[in-house]
């Protein structure tokens, strides 16, 4: 198994995997963050958000046959641990940073690090759990 931590990495598993900037705008009257949709790498079909998950949560544990996802905390912490083959990457997400570009044929587990995490995920195909791979290797 190769692991891979760095937070100097930006993208992993051939490009399956790579943090997408998202422009967040701040002031007095708090964040903005505007979503073009066809600005982003695919259009989404999709939308959900994972909130009021308990600290230490673990959620997803899957990855898809196809479509892609986007990953975005809204707020707080949260945790990811993908894998692809024999590789595995741990990485962050982080309320205000970037968003993660989420390929077909990856492994992800989230796990929710602060109380009051906020995940939203947008993704390309329609709900279909027949898509989802459990195992990942």
């Amino acid at each position: 198994m190769n692991t891979i931590a760095s937070p100097l990495c930006s993208t992993w598993f051939e490009g399956r995997v790579r943090f997408i900037d998202l422009p967040t705008y701040t002031d007095e009257r708090g964040n903005l963050l505007p979503l073009d949709f066809d600005s982003l790498p695919f259009k989404p079909r999709r939308a959900f958000t994972v909130t009021d998950a308990p600290t230490g949560s673990i959620r997803g544990e899957h990855g898809h046959r196809s479509g892609e996802q986007l990953l975005i905390c809204l707020h707080g912490k949260i945790g990811l641990l993908l894998r692809k083959g024999h590789e595995e990457v741990d990485t962050v997400l982080a309320a205000a940073g970037p968003g993660l570009l989420l390929g077909a044929g990856v492994w992800c587990r989230q796990t929710y690090l602060v109380s009051n995490s906020a995940l939203l995920v947008l993704a390309s195909e329609p709900y279909d759990p027949g898509s989802y791979v459990s195992t990942w290797n």
